[in-house]
């Protein structure tokens, strides 16, 4: 204790003898690091997207059914096409979509040969591989509160197209079935000129649809949500496809079944109806067995109806409702008889968004 009490006298003795230093001025803040807002920034930016965006977006698209349009009628659907596997590699922002489907087209072509005329009416039922090198972009609309994810192609899509099962050529006078059996003397036959035709214009039609990518729009006011080819500008909602719309109506032709899901209904599920010409036999039913359907269909076998969920035979408006399912639900259609039906299928927004969720924002 005594130490303790001298060290302080002293301490105290030599404050009172020497005038205190100034103590040195408080070193300045550390200059603020401008915000990242450059390449850098954006480019992890866009990686994190594509990572994101390929780990979902086959899960939305695998198993779709969707609707094809006749190349000369853009505003009807004439066949189906059904995504049966997916798979998205990255390298940074870059990604590779490979698609496999299959489907089938209503084709409805004459060809002229020598003089006489070869015709084609059937459904052309396909296999059909695709390759798409791109790049995911997102936007998003304050006004609209709708969110895009963009698959934007980096050039022409490669497609390897081929038709299934035989193509059955018509010869519509003698001549022609005369020119037909000596196919040797014109080296193809018109069997085998129809299937090369097909496959060329099947290419073709590809190659033009998938031009200019695909997108998902998601409405954060409602929780709607859509996955369509094509990509409209940032706000913009992606279109109505089969099933969503009577704005797009459906051709059915003796024989053939149009195939549009599948969609959750998990609160049940109502189907608007309307045919405008002939009738047509409308089911709902569980994806899986709307899957047997459509390779019954691809290799030439009956489409006789699985277990359905329910099921109405349309001649003008009806109205179709489930009870809550566990399963996808797909909707399936049929002629009524031995001619074409035009018809339109509608599940209204509304019920589509409930099905998802709902609203993700509330929206004035």
């Amino acid at each position: 204790m005594r130490r303790l009490l001298i060290a302080c006298v002293v301490i105290f003795s030599s404050c009172k003898r020497h005038e205190p230093e100034a103590a040195p001025p408080p070193p300045p803040p550390p200059t603020a690091k401008p915000p990242i807002r450059g390449v850098a920034g954006d480019h992890d930016l866009r990686v994190m997207i594509a990572e994101l965006a390929s780990a979902r977006a086959c899960e939305l698209v695998r198993g779709q059914f969707r609707g094809l349009r006749d190349p000369k009628r853009a505003d009807v659907v004439t066949g189906a096409l059904w995504i049966r596997d997916c798979k998205i590699t990255n390298d940074g922002t870059r990604a590779t979509f490979q698609l496999r489907a299959s489907g089938w087209q209503w084709a409805a072509q004459s060809q002229t040969k020598a003089g006489a005329t070869f015709a084609l009416r059937q459904y052309v039922r396909f296999d059909a591989a695709v390759t798409m090198r791109g790049a995911f972009d997102i936007g998003y609309a304050p006004k609209s509160h709708v969110v895009s994810l963009w698959f934007s192609p980096t050039g022409k899509p490669e497609i390897e197209f081929t038709p299934v099962g035989e193509l059955e050529v018509d010869r519509t006078s003698a001549w022609a079935s005369i020119l037909g059996g000596l196919s040797s003397v014109f080296s193809d036959s018109p069997e085998q000129l129809a299937e090369t035709t097909a496959k060329q214009q099947g290419t073709q039609q590809f190659q033009t649809t998938l031009a200019d990518g695909l997108a998902v729009t998601i409405d954060l006011c409602t929780g709607l949500s859509r996955f369509n080819l094509g990509r409209l500008p940032k706000g913009k909602m992606q279109p109505a496809d089969v099933g969503e719309t009577k704005r797009v109506p459906l051709e059915l032709q003796p024989g053939g079944v149009m195939i549009a899901g599948p969609q959750l209904a998990t609160r049940g599920m109502t189907v608007h109806a309307e045919t405008t010409r002939g009738g047509a036999r409308v089911a709902l039913m569980c994806a899986k067995d709307a899957e047997t359907i459509a390779g019954n269909f691809l290799a030439g076998r009956p489409t006789s109806a699985r277990p359905v969920l329910g099921q109405v035979d349309v001649r003008g408006k009806a109205k179709l409702a489930i009870k809550p399912a566990k399963c996808p639900v797909v909707t399936v259609a049929w002629p009524l008889q031995r001619s074409a039906v035009t018809f339109s299928l509608l599940r209204l927004p509304s019920e589509i968004a409930r099905s998802t969720g709902g609203p993700l924002l509330q929206c004035k």
